[in-house]
């Protein structure tokens, strides 16, 4: 399974920039993935859940932590994850076609 990271890389075509360039741009692009997704799943979770999830939040887990918490949590979790992937492109792809017409 491809991380985030690599699907964006992937999906955006970042592999033309520098390395450096690639993982700043992915990590940025991760965090709005990212918030899309808590937008949509953290209504969904229990107390106990979102009292897991403030606990990991609070004491600065790793995004890995965070992400197989949700995972284990989330039923449809990766296709939540694919939407907001697909949803964030097809809307910096519109903003980029706008900006060239």
């Amino acid at each position: 399974m491809a991380t985030i990271k690599q699907t964006l890389i992937e999906l955006f075509e970042l592999e033309k920039m520098s390395p450096e360039q690639a993982t700043e741009t992915a990590e940025r692009l991760a965090k709005l993935v990212m918030q899309g997704v808590l937008t949509r799943v953290l209504p969904t979770l229990s107390e106990e859940d979102l009292q897991k999830y403030e606990e990991i939040i609070d004491t600065y887990q790793s995004p890995e932590v965070l992400f197989d918490f949700l995972n284990s949590k989330v039923v449809n979790f990766q296709d939540i994850l694919t939407e907001e992937t697909e949803s964030l492109h097809r809307e910096l792809s519109g903003e980029m076609s706008a900006l060239t017409n």
